[in-house]
């Protein structure tokens, strides 16, 4: 005998996607007219995920969510400049940035993830010009900053998490040199190169937060690195793209002394100095050696490795063979190989440290850089188009993160620290036609993490065929799971919803029962 489900559910709007095995759905749409919020800087602190979006006023402001519509909050500022809520990080179980509320300038913010908790940290240069800061570092349990000082110079900050605590260290000294204004971190101490009075002369910098403790390592022109890309660790030692004026860029390391630091090799010999220098950079650690992409006198931009000494400095392959550039420029670990894209031809290749081991994996329509290692799966966004793509590592293309290989998932906003993975979901800003036509946030949800599930066909329960992405829903429900019903179903197994679970028929559905539904 059939039986049908006494309680039907109107949906209005159920807002997600099936894309290969995993969900895509809108968090919230925090725009509500015609333009987009933009989301940007999703950053994890507090175990919340705050990002920045454009209100409906136009202006950006932070915003905190846990994954749902009814969690995603507006935290403040109150008032603001568009686009001055920027350098995320988190820091003593909060999250700090730097943020401009049209009153005190461009100055260090917090938030505790609620709107009562999101207040100025700190005025480091009192008035509406603003200190600036930028570069937020962490190390040795403390929160170090490039800031303005009073005579706007841009100077070393750091913070231990108190107003009192947080201080310039220096002020009349040391200079940061504008341009390169990046941190690197060895052994808890940051590294970098400033410049300051005659007694303190321009070169590689150290300082462990104290003023004591804040040193000249080596005088000269020696840089380390951009961007964080241009340095790496290994063994206690800082290896890093050093720059000096009679060589150009070159590979340099340290081991936090004067005496230790010294160019590792030239590998831009022959004439021309600095205007013919190697250019390390995209330097990885991997299987106990540092891998980057240079050039030599022979080969153009391409894949080297090191041990740390000159003997042990070599090409790894040359993906254009002659003196043309492939232009490796961003490396990633996944699954104990070595990933990285080239620029010029658009390519993306695997590596196990060996010349044969080195193969191509695929060719893009166009340039990309990586957004995250997730769910087993490397993805990629493309520079151009700003398509979001993702590889297993093994397939010989690339395709479009979507069921049909379309450019349906267009629009992604991603910083530099790429796609952001929290609570079992990769969370970035896009627009995509079936979701959302403006730029909103959105989080993929992997098959094995998906709790949503879609019938959308007509027959059987038990048929993939019948639910989104051939998603069938486990046979026991646990609560937070959802099943929803837009075709016509018969549900031919057993199924247990548990407390706190659902399952919903939409209007023009129907859900027979010949088999066993139990409700707890």
């Amino acid at each position: 005998m059939y039986k049908y489900l006494f309680s039907v559910i109107v949906l209005f709007n159920f807002f997600f996607i099936n894309l290969q095995a995993q969900t895509l759905e809108l968090v919230k749409e925090i725009s509500t007219g015609f333009g987009s919020s933009n989301p940007y800087n999703f950053t994890v602190a507090a175990n919340k995920l705050f990002f920045v979006a454009k209100d409906d006023a136009n202006q950006f402001k932070l915003y905190v969510t846990e994954g749902t519509n009814a969690t995603t909050l507006l935290l403040g500022p109150a008032a603001g400049l568009n686009g001055s809520i920027n350098n995320l990080v988190a820091y003593n179980n909060k999250l700090f940035f730097s943020c401009n509320d049209g009153a005190n300038g461009q100055e260090l913010w917090t938030s505790d993830g609620t709107a009562t908790g999101t207040v100025l940290f700190k005025d480091l240069y009192p008035g509406a010009t603003g200190s600036f800061p930028s570069a937020f570092t962490l190390a040795n349990g403390k929160l170090f900053f490039m800031g303005n000082g009073i005579d706007g110079e841009r100077r070393l900050y750091v913070s231990d998490g108190t107003a009192a605590g947080t201080i310039i260290i220096r002020n009349n000294y040391i200079n940061l040199f504008n341009g390169f204004n990046n941190f690197a971190v060895m052994n808890n101490e940051i590294y970098f190169t400033g410049d300051g009075a005659p007694n303190f002369p321009y070169g590689l910098w150290k300082s462990d937060g104290t003023l004591g403790g804040t040193v000249l390592v080596k005088a000269g022109g020696l840089i380390p690195g951009t961007a964080g890309s241009n340095y790496a660790v290994l063994n206690n030692k800082m290896y890093f793209s050093g720059f000096d004026y009679t060589n150009g860029s070159e590979l340099w390391v340290t081991d936090g002394t004067g005496p230790g630091t010294h160019m590792v090799i030239n590998m831009r010999a022959d004439a021309g100095g600095v205007l013919n220098s190697g250019a390390p950079m995209a330097m990885t650690v991997y299987n106990s050696k540092i891998y980057f992409s240079a050039a030599d006198d022979t080969h153009g931009q391409e894949l080297f490795v090191t041990d740390g000494t000159a003997a042990g400095t070599t090409l790894v392959k040359d993906m254009w063979p002659g003196p043309d550039n492939s232009l490796p420029y961003q490396m990633v670990i996944h699954n104990g190989l070595l990933y990285l894209l080239n620029n010029y031809n658009r390519e993306m290749w695997k590596s196990d440290g060996t010349t044969a081991g080195t193969q191509l994996v695929a060719t893009a329509p166009e340039s990309a850089r990586f957004g995250a290692v997730w769910n087993n799966k490397i993805y990629i966004i493309s520079n151009t188009n700003q398509y979001l793509w993702q590889s297993d590592g093994v397939s010989a293309t690339i395709g479009y993160a979507t069921a049909t290989n379309t450019a349906a998932l267009i629009g992604i906003y991603a910083t530099d620290a790429g796609l952001t993975a929290y609570n079992s979901a990769l969370y970035f800003g896009g627009n995509n036609t079936v979701i959302s036509q403006s730029t909103e946030p959105l989080k993929l949800v992997a098959a094995s993490m998906v709790t949503n599930y879609i019938f959308t066909g007509n027959g059987n329960w038990s048929n993939p065929a019948n639910w989104a992405g051939g998603l069938v829903p486990p046979a026991v429900l646990p609560a937070g799971y959802t099943v929803v019903i837009n075709g016509n179903c018969v549900l031919d197994i057993a199924v247990t919803a548990q407390a706190g679970s659902s399952v919903t028929v939409a209007t023009g559905g129907s859900l027979v029962v010949p088999g066993s539904l139990t409700i707890l």
